[in-house]
């Protein structure tokens, strides 16, 4: 069903926090030439705002007015969002980008933390989001396929616990 995109951020300012309705009109604006002349497939505009990767990226030349002007952040415009539309937050594109950013520290990269505060706390985040992951519906319905690259992640943040003698 098409809806025009004027008519989705009326729906978004009328429901929702100006900041969010700023940063999708943000969006909008660099994926449609004519926001206020063009429709698009509902459905797709709610893809645009379930795909947390997505939003980031649209949203990071914005991120000054999110964080400082209006004391937000793309999480909390996410959830909102994802709230009003009824959009599950923990879905495929989460699980995702929390992957992506957990296998981007690898041991050695955890290893070579000088601070060891510093050091403890980013592991002790690392376990948390693990678990969160492992706890999610996204990852419990489709553990089978899923599955392998939680257990690399759990077999990286072992060794790493290991070598820094942490329990």
């Amino acid at each position: 069903m098409k809806i025009k995109l004027t008519d989705f951020l009326d729906d978004i300012a009328d429901n929702c926090s100006y900041i969010s309705f700023l940063s999708i009109r943000h969006i909008l604006n660099k994926l449609y030439d004519d926001v206020e002349n063009e429709s698009e497939n509902k459905d797709e505009l709610l893809k645009i705002i379930q795909d947390y990767s997505f939003l980031l990226r649209y949203l990071n030349d914005y991120a000054g007015t999110i964080y400082r002007q209006y004391n937000s952040s793309v999480e909390l415009i996410y959830s909102e969002l994802c709230k009003h539309f009824n959009l599950s937050i923990d879905n495929k594109y989460t699980y995702e980008h929390i992957v992506k950013k957990l296998q981007k520290q690898t041991p050695a990269l955890l290893m070579s933390l000088a601070d060891e505060d510093i050091k403890i706390q980013t592991i002790e985040n690392f376990c948390e989001k693990l678990d969160n992951i492992k706890k999610s519906n996204y990852y419990n319905e489709n553990k089978e396929k899923l599955e392998d690259t939680i257990l690399v992640l759990e077999k990286n943040i072992a060794l790493v616990k290991m070598a820094s003698q942490m329990n």
